[in-house]
C-alpha cells in the first residue's frame, strides 16, 4: 500500500490525476472555486477579520496569483488588533451542503495549521453543531483528520466539544508540491482521503445537516517548538490551494472494498459506579492547610512544575494553580489502609482542570523526578476535575467519567482512599451533607501513599485551592 502510495503521488505532482470524486460513485459538481480571478470573490467567501490566539487574520492576507489561492502569514508592523502576526480564513458566504464529496488542491505553508474543512456554524444556534476537518495538516508531513461535535446539556445549559481524530505521515514533504485533500460524507460514514486513496473512516457521526467550506491558516507553535524553527521564519509562509471542488452523490455504481477499518465515533457517557471505601471510624488527623500566608507556599509544600503561590482574593486566601502548575505535600510517613482528604476548591466550567494523585516513592532531590511524580512510579488515584466532569485514569481503562461536577462556583470535596483495594470515592459536600459523585480504582497499585499532588492539567483559567485537610482512618 505504502509503494503504490508513493508512486501515486509522484503523478499527481506532475498532473492533476486525482481532480475527480471517488469512482465508486456518480457525482454531479455543486460547488467550485478555481481562483482563477484577480481576487477572491467576494460574493461567494466570506473572511475573518480580527485577532486570534497569537495572530489576527485580516482579508487581504487571501492573494490570488496564477490562478492559485495564497493565504499568506506576515508580521504586523506596527501590531494590528493587538497582533504582532497576521493570517487568513474564508469561508463560504451561502453556500452549503449536506453529504458529498468536498476537496481541495492544496500545498502546505511552513509551521502553519494549514486547514481545509467543514462546519455546521454554531452562530446559528441550529444543532447538531458540528465540524469535520479534512485536513488540518503540518509540515513537513502530517495529516490530521478530525471530527468534532457538540453536545448539548440543556439542563445545565452548556455544551461540551467532543471530538475523535486520526493522523497519517505522507511519505513526502507536504509543502513542497500540491496534493489533493477529500472527505467523502453521507449519512453513515466520513472517509478521508489524500491523492485519491482513502486513509480513515468514521461511522456513527451524527453530523446530519448543511456544512459550510473554510480555508484557513494558523501559525502552529507546537511546529515551531518541536522543530526549533524560529518564529521570523514562518514571515511570508502560506498556504497554497489550487483550487476547491463540491460534489454530490448521484448514485452508487458498485460496493467500496478498499476502505480501512471503520472507527465509530461515540458520545460519552458517565459510568454507573457505587460507593466503595468505607466511611466509618476513628480519624487520626495527618496534616492541615488553610493556606492563610500570602506568597510563597506554607512550609512543607513543595513545587514540582510552574509557579504555584498563595493569593488574597476578595474572599478568602488561597491557593492559586495556573496551567502546568504542580504542588505536592510529602507525608511525614507513609500512609496505608484508609485516607479521607477534604478541600474546598473552585475550577471553571471549561479548560480550567485540577488533578489529585497520591504520590508514590520518589526522590524529591531529583528535579526531573519532582516534576514528573504525579504521574510516575507508585501513584495512586488519578482523578481528574475536567469542565463539568469528575474523570479518573488508568493504563487499561484511560479516561472514564464517573460524575457531573459543575464548575464556576466553590464546592467542598471529599475523596475516600482504600489504598489497600485501591479504589476510592468522591463526594461533594453541600449544606454539610455529603453527596455521592463517583468511584473508581486506582491508576497503579500503591502500597502506601507517600504523599498528596493538586495539579492544573487545563489551559483556561486558574484552579483555587484551600482549607485542605487529609486524615487517616484508624483500623
Amino acid at each position: 500500500m505504502i509503494g503504490a502510495l508513493v508512486f501515486l503521488v509522484f503523478v499527481a505532482s506532475l498532473s492533476d490525476v486525482w481532480a475527480q470524486p471517488p469512482g465508486h460513485a456518480q457525482w454531479e459538481l455543486t460547488f467550485a472555486d478555481e481562483f482563477d480571478g484577480e481576487s477572491v470573490d467576494w460574493e461567494v467567501w466570506e473572511s475573518q477579520a480580527g485577532p486570534r490566539r497569537l495572530e489576527g487574520r485580516w482579508p487581504e492576507n487571501n492573494v490570488i496569483q496564477s490562478g492559485v489561492l495564497h493565504q499568506v502569514t506576515r508580521r504586523e508592523v506596527p501590531p494590528r488588533g493587538g497582533k504582532d502576526w497576521s493570517t487568513a480564513h474564508i469561508w463560504t458566504r451561502e453556500f452549503a451542503q449536506q453529504y458529498g464529496y468536498f476537496e481541495c488542491r492544496m500545498r502546505y505553508g511552513l509551521a502553519l495549521n494549514n486547514a481545509f474543512w467543514l462546519v455546521r456554524p454554531s452562530n446559528r444556534f441550529e444543532r447538531p453543531h458540528f465540524e469535520i476537518d479534512v485536513n488540518e495538516g503540518h509540515t513537513p508531513s502530517q495529516i490530521a483528520m478530525t471530527y468534532h461535535r457538540y453536545l448539548y446539556h440543556d439542563e445545565a445549559d452548556w455544551r461540551e466539544l467532543v471530538s475523535l481524530g486520526g493522523t497519517w505521515e505522507a511519505p513526502v514533504d507536504l509543502s513542497e508540491d500540491f496534493h489533493t485533500y477529500g472527505a467523502e460524507w453521507d449519512a453513515e460514514r466520513i472517509i478521508w482521503y489524500f491523492d485519491g486513496e482513502p486513509l480513515r473512516v468514521l461511522t456513527g457521526h451524527g453530523a446530519h445537516a448543511p456544512a459550510d467550506v473554510r480555508l484557513s491558516t494558523v501559525i502552529h507553535t507546537t511546529t515551531l517548538e518541536r522543530q526549533d524553527i524560529p518564529l521570523a521564519e514562518v514571515e511570508g509562509s502560506a498556504m497554497s490551494t489550487d483550487w476547491v471542488r463540491v460534489y454530490r452523490k448521484v448514485r452508487d455504481l458498485r460496493e467500496r472494498e478498499d476502505l480501512p477499518e471503520p472507527v465509530r465515533f461515540e458520545l460519552p457517557r458517565i459510568a454507573e459506579t457505587q460507593p466503595q471505601v468505607d466511611a466509618g471510624g476513628a480519624l487520626r488527623a495527618v496534616l492541615s492547610e488553610d493556606f492563610d500566608a500570602p506568597g510563597a507556599l506554607a512550609e512543607g509544600w513543595d513545587v514540582g512544575e510552574g509557579e504555584p503561590r498563595i493569593i488574597a482574593t476578595d474572599e478568602r486566601t488561597v491557593l492559586q494553580l495556573e496551567p502546568d502548575d504542580y504542588v505536592f505535600r510529602i507525608f511525614d510517613e507513609p500512609i496505608a489502609g484508609r485516607l479521607r482528604v477534604e478541600f474546598d476548591c473552585l475550577t471553571g466550567g471549561r479548560g480550567e482542570n485540577l488533578l489529585l494523585v497520591t504520590l508514590g516513592e520518589f526522590d524529591p532531590t531529583d528535579t526531573e523526578a519532582r516534576r514528573l511524580s504525579y504521574y510516575t512510579g507508585d501513584i495512586g488515584p488519578y482523578i481528574h476535575w475536567k469542565g463539568h466532569y469528575l474523570r479518573y485514569y488508568t493504563e487499561q481503562q484511560k479516561w472514564t467519567r464517573i460524575g457531573l461536577w459543575p464548575g464556576g462556583e466553590w464546592a467542598r470535596v471529599r475523596v475516600l482512599l482504600d489504598i489497600s483495594r485501591g479504589v476510592f470515592d468522591v463526594y461533594r459536600i453541600e449544606g454539610g451533607e455529603a453527596a455521592f459523585v463517583g468511584s473508581g480504582p486506582f491508576r497503579h497499585g500503591q502500597e502506601a501513599a507517600h504523599g498528596i499532588g493538586l495539579r492544573h492539567r487545563g489551559s483556561g483559567s486558574p484552579v483555587l485551592i484551600d482549607d485542605l485537610t487529609v486524615e487517616q482512618f484508624e483500623e
